[in-house]
């Protein structure tokens, strides 16, 4: 069977991901031969190369003939989903076009974005890669059953070799579209002997991360260690986990999350849908709802190290059983072999998305404000309205709606 992947970037979590499913589909002598087709240009050729060294045909920036003929040849097509702007612009582009599709959904879809209803309603099998996605309104009332096939995989990971210090921690990125906009308030009530919290990723909002604790009397709450070259080794320094992720984040796998459990790093998280579908609240981790419980489980994992090496170990062998390569491949085989028996089906993008990138933009919105908590002025980039308008800057309605999105209604 050839399946040809469409992908608008292979960085981040969806790089690791596709990278990691056609690695196994080598180890496992699956009869799927994979190729991708990747939108844009690769900022990191770290996936990229991994794909090559397996013999996977990798396509950068195709054009819209190159498309339509990998498309043509294909017996079925991957879409890797989230509402990047050039899923739809090349999609729409093709007019009318049979496949045998299948969208591995890498946003949750219970917030902004949203999964658009004309993707949910279409002939494509909609594989989703958390199950807090079954609970979306739209996927309940639409009454189909939706697979689940997780993008997370901790195999490339060392064997970890506990204990861990008792350091406290986060791992992940510091924008606002995922972190939880009171981050420095939750820090705030740990006692000032805990401190400071490390901090591993990218290095935006640290300006403003470090004014919010100069405003709340802790200016040494925070320790800013940027990326680091050995994430491993950086989280077996890490002995508890402050996950506190926007309460209507997009996230899914968590990446971030399962790896530190890998790692031994007991994980103290929101009581978020993604976080619910990973963390065994008093068994793996804890599952908080508010300031008071985030304290209350934070000085108990302090006080108490034999509670700390219990949840660490069994968080770890959770997730390391869980998050697999190959429970990743064979899952989605199980889909492709379904998807196969059918006849390939005729697809009108324009059905899905609409006609022009306004409609784009608003196919992913849940009703109401085009301007969102998840849509700020200093989100740039993951499908915002500020990411469709570098894209598509002379389209009216986007510029409209940047102008005053306040006033504007879906």
């Amino acid at each position: 069977m050839r399946l040809v992947h469409i992908t608008p970037h292979l960085g981040g979590g969806v790089g690791k991901a596709v990278a990691t499913l056609i690695r196994q589909a080598a180890v496992s002598r699956s009869d799927v031969r994979h190729s991708v087709l990747c939108l844009e240009q690769p900022e990191k050729r770290h996936a990229v190369d991994a794909l090559c060294a397996v013999g996977c045909p990798v396509t950068i920036a195709p054009s819209l003939e190159e498309a339509r003929r990998a498309i043509a040849e294909a017996d079925m097509v991957q879409l890797e989903f989230w509402n990047h702007p050039e899923i739809p612009r090349l999609l729409c582009a093709l007019g009318p076009v049979s496949l045998r599709l299948l969208a591995w959904c890498h946003v949750s879809g219970l917030h902004a974005p949203a999964i658009p209803a004309g993707l949910l309603e279409s002939d494509a099998l909609v594989v989703f890669t958390s199950p807090c996605s079954l609970a979306n309104p739209r996927v309940r009332r639409q009454g189909r059953d939706h697979p689940v096939v997780s993008s997370g995989c901790v195999d490339e990971l060392p064997a970890w070799n506990g204990p861990n210090p008792p350091r406290i921690g986060y791992a992940g990125t510091l924008n606002f579209a995922k972190l939880h906009p009171d981050f420095v308030g939750y820090l705030a009530e740990l006692p000032a002997d805990a401190t400071p919290v490390h901090l591993y990723g990218d290095a935006v909002n640290r300006d403003h991360l470090e004014a919010q604790c100069a405003a709340a009397g802790r200016p040494s709450l925070l320790r800013f260690h940027g990326y680091a070259d050995d994430m491993p080794a950086a989280l077996q320094q890490l002995g508890i986990l402050c996950y506190l992720l926007h309460p209507q984040h997009y996230g899914t796998a968590e990446n971030a999350l399962i790896e530190a459990m890998a790692m031994g790093v007991v994980p103290v998280v929101l009581d978020n849908p993604a976080e619910r579908a990973i963390v065994m609240d008093g068994d793996t981790g804890f599952v908080v709802a508010d300031k008071a419980g985030f304290r209350a489980a934070m000085l108990k994992l302090l006080g108490d190290p034999a509670l700390r090496g219990r949840m660490a170990r069994r968080g770890a062998a959770s997730v390391r059983s869980r998050f697999t390569a190959a429970r990743m491949e064979s899952g989605l085989a199980a889909q492709y072999k379904h998807l196969i028996k059918q006849d390939k089906k005729e697809f009108r993008f324009e059905r899905v998305f609409g006609a022009t990138p306004g409609e784009w933009f608003a196919s992913f919105q849940p009703a109401g404000p085009v301007a969102t908590a998840l849509d700020a002025p200093s989100e740039r980039r993951k499908g915002s309205l500020h990411h469709f308008l570098e894209k598509f800057p002379d389209d009216p309605t986007l510029r409209r709606w940047a102008d005053d999105p306040h006033g504007a209604l879906l």
